[in-house]
């Protein structure tokens, strides 16, 4: 894929920007346009900044107006009776963890419009955990909204990641130089996933300052992606992407 093709792919993509990718799910909130089950991916700053300013709207008793005097306005979300946490216990999340989630949706709100299901991070689910939860997210029922929080989304299950309304999180993470973004790329396997959301945040940092470093590392990533996309060979696109970006050599 050149980069011409990569720039039409990453134009369906969110906003860019962590704040305006905020705002962006804020107001499809308002409009009514937000999902039910929906895939917040970025770094954990990104993740959390993004949880404290949509989880009270969504819990607010007057429709989501800002520290409108409501009890559910007063307190912190996290210890609302409307919301659970599904945190793993140890580094995975097991199935009956899971279950004892859906469970709590079983009845209504007790305060709030909605019943939020905070799962983080979303890929230390375990797979029996994934594949208890594939129905559920797909149908909750109708007061529920499940938040799937991630740095890491190539590390779900497809069939989870196609159940959710994706919204892919910049902000909060190492994007003061070309350098930073490309060293986030050598943490795990190279995938195309994870180049196209690299591209996608490289994209918002050219279009905000115009500047040569960000054509030349979104140029980079278009070689790379065309790479994977070519033979799906994690090792070759490493090779071509220190060629394309020298200064991203270990």
């Amino acid at each position: 894929m050149g980069l011409r093709s990569l720039w039409w792919m990453l134009t369906g993509m969110r906003n860019s920007r962590d704040s305006s990718t905020v705002d962006t799910l804020l107001s499809a909130l308002n409009a009514g346009q937000l999902g039910q089950t929906l895939l917040l991916s970025g770094a954990v700053e990104a993740g959390e900044e993004a949880l404290s300013r949509l989880v009270p709207r969504l819990l607010c008793e007057r429709g989501g107006l800002l520290a409108c005097g409501c009890r559910s306005c007063q307190i912190d979300w996290r210890s609302h009776p409307d919301v659970y946490e599904l945190l793993p216990n140890g580094n995975t999340i097991r199935r009956d963890e899971a279950q004892l989630a859906v469970a709590t949706l079983k009845s209504g709100p007790i305060w709030s419009p909605t019943k939020v299901v905070v799962i983080r991070p979303a890929d230390s689910l375990g797979r029996e955990a994934e594949s208890y939860l594939l129905k559920h997210l797909e149908e909750p029922p109708a007061y529920a909204v499940y938040l799937l929080i991630t740095a890491h989304p190539d590390q779900l299950l497809e069939t989870i990641r196609s159940r959710a309304q994706w919204w892919r999180l910049t902000g909060g993470g190492p994007t003061s130089s070309g350098d930073a973004v490309f060293e986030t790329l050598w943490t795990e396997p190279l995938t195309s996933e994870r180049v196209v959301a690299a591209a996608y945040g490289v994209r918002a940092r050219y279009r905000e300052t115009g500047g040569s470093e960000w054509l030349r590392a979104w140029e980079a990533l278009s070689i790379v992606h065309r790479q994977l996309e070519s033979n799906g060979n994690a090792e070759l696109a490493a090779a071509q992407l220190r060629r394309a970006w020298p200064s991203s050599q270990k």
